[in-house]
């Protein structure tokens, strides 16, 4: 492992115009492709491949889009909750009067 084809969290985070924390996050959830985590003396820093930088794509940001699947299961009305409502009905028509 030569250290001239690494380069550290802080280097990469410059080179890809984002911030280290960002950065930072990205490396421990397993996001930058090849980093190793890599000890020296008391330290631990991160080694980023130099080539990683030609083929590396930013992750999207925010929630993932829903899918169909996840749609209709919001449109199906809860268990009970058609039971609710007319309580809640008999309970403004009460007030009302």
């Amino acid at each position: 492992m030569e250290i001239e084809n690494f380069m550290t969290a802080s280097e990469f985070a410059e080179k890809v115009n984002t911030a280290y924390p960002t950065v930072a996050k990205w490396l421990r959830d397993g996001r930058v492709p090849g980093a190793i985590r890599q000890r020296i003396g008391s330290m631990e820093i991160w080694m980023i491949p130099v080539d990683v930088l030609k083929d590396f794509v930013r992750p999207k940001m925010g929630r993932p889009r829903k899918t169909e699947s996840s749609k209709a299961a919001r449109q199906t009305p809860a268990h009970g909750s058609k039971k609710r409502s007319l309580k809640k009905a008999a309970k403004k028509g009460a007030r009302a009067k």
